[in-house]
């Protein structure tokens, strides 16, 4: 096989190598992303369940404070931000947020406040 073809092959086995891994690369990072978004979640929401309940146990006096502060200072202390905090009758709604680098999350939860409000 005449040496111009030799180089010709070995340039185009070099190109489909370099795609493959561009390829891959790509795919790994998507993988990563998403198991990130996920993460980001699921801690958005265990947020949002803590912070329910910090202010359903304060309306029932078990924590000292005014329920939708001690909400907030639930969700600040774990990275999140309050958007909103509605008390109705003996139930508390809760809405917080968290961001991280590419995400924004929202998450929302409910408490019933049991016992003497």
């Amino acid at each position: 096989m005449p040496a111009q073809n030799r180089h010709l092959e070995n340039g185009s086995v070099g190109l489909v190598v370099a795609g493959l891994i561009a390829t891959i690369s790509l795919y790994l990072t998507g993988l990563s992303m998403a198991h990130s978004w996920l993460l980001l979640e699921v801690r958005t929401q265990l947020v949002a369940d803590l912070a329910a309940i910090a202010a359903a146990d304060t309306m029932t006096g078990i924590i000292a404070g005014i329920p939708c502060e001690n909400a907030r200072e639930i969700a600040a202390g774990n990275g999140a931000s309050l958007d909103s905090c509605r008390i109705v009758s003996e139930v508390v709604s809760i809405r917080v947020g968290k961001q991280d680098l590419f995400f924004e999350v929202f998450a929302s939860a409910k408490a019933v406040a049991m016992g003497p409000t």
